[in-house]
């Protein structure tokens, strides 16, 4: 079977075009290209959403830490008299009871989402200047 296999190419006698090899390798960058640009378009779409999602959800914040009366039980710390070095343990429940704890767990998120891309498109944009070196090499 490997006889036959080597006879048909030696019948053939196959050579390349001389430019082919110039051809895929610049069809490898380009498509490099185009897949760098896309990362770096889709994380700054991400990046810009989460940081306009910040703005309304600052203010859900504020909302919530003033209905929540957060700013009544930490008005207690700095109070004059011994209610805050007496009542510690209950004043630091209460003042933990209070928090708004989802509307804390989505400002956060959406920050590290900001965070996260603003990471991976300054990483791509990186990489993207050494698209077209031979194997990454600079």
């Amino acid at each position: 079977m490997e006889e036959n296999i080597k006879s048909v190419f030696n019948q053939v006698k196959y050579k390349p075009n001389k430019e082919l090899g110039d051809k895929i390798w610049s069809k490898i960058i380009a498509h490099n290209r185009r897949i760098a640009y896309f990362k770096i378009t889709s994380y700054s779409i991400v990046g810009v959403a989460s940081l306009l999602g910040l703005i309304p959800m600052f203010k859900i914040l504020a909302n919530d830490f003033t209905q929540s009366g957060f700013y009544e039980y930490l008005s207690l710390a700095f109070s004059k008299g011994g209610i805050f070095s007496a009542y510690w343990k209950e004043f630091a429940f209460s003042i933990a009871e209070s928090l708004p704890a989802m509307s804390i767990i989505y400002a956060l998120t959406l920050i590290f989402v900001f965070f996260l891309s603003l990471h991976y498109v300054i990483k791509q944009i990186i990489n993207n200047n050494r698209v077209g070196q031979p194997y990454g090499i600079a």
